[in-house]
């Protein structure tokens, strides 16, 4: 009689230490796969990075430059402005005064010695005031004359009562300033003495 074949099991035997062979290499191409992956995808974001990296340090390094040419040109500019003032206030100054040293050093204002001394005279003609023509009797003298022509003491308000009618002026006020000024001086010089409100000739 023949005997029958028993068919084939498929799997693993009993006792075999292969434990799903196939699945374990294939969960292993996946893993690496993934760190592939992530591997590139990592490097690509690195390389992005410094990418950005370099641009920015050029865009950086360019407002760098262009700040420092702003700079030298405004430095530039108030120097030019500087040394300009400078100079015109120098010439300005040579024009009030004379002529400077030999280092360039300011010298004193020149002397006015083309002027005359006294009071200039007005415009519209002197009435008390201003210089006095060659032999023309000056305030000092008109009043001199009359305490000496009086001879007796008398008081600033008598002299001024006395000489404001023929004085020429219209303000009596403005000529008794002028008299009690005159006096003041008069007493100074010894031309007249005064003893109390009562005024006589030395």
């Amino acid at each position: 009689m023949e005997q029958k074949t028993q068919p084939k099991k498929r799997g693993r035997k009993p006792g075999s230490k292969n434990k799903n062979k196939r699945a374990t290499l294939k969960g292993s191409n996946n893993s690496s796969s993934i760190f592939t992956e992530l591997e590139r995808e990592i490097g690509g974001i690195l390389g992005h990075l410094k990418k950005a990296e370099d641009l920015a340090a050029k865009e950086f390094e360019k407002i760098e430059q262009r700040h420092a040419r702003e700079l030298e040109k405004q430095k530039a500019k108030l120097e030019m402005s500087i040394s300009l003032w400078k100079n015109r206030a120098k010439e300005y100054r040579k024009k009030l005064t004379t002529a400077g040293t030999r280092r360039g050093k300011v010298g004193r204002p020149p002397l006015n010695t083309t002027a005359r001394r006294g009071r200039p005279v007005g415009s519209t003609g002197r009435k008390g005031g201003g210089r006095k023509k060659a032999g023309e009797l000056t305030k000092r003298d008109i009043i001199l004359s009359f305490v000496k022509k009086h001879k007796k003491p008398l008081t600033s308000r008598d002299i001024i009562d006395g000489l404001f009618p023929s004085s020429g002026e219209n303000d009596k006020k403005r000529f008794s300033q002028g008299v009690y000024t005159t006096l003041t001086l008069m007493y100074n010089r010894g031309d007249l003495k005064k003893k109390g409100t009562m005024i006589t000739a030395s």
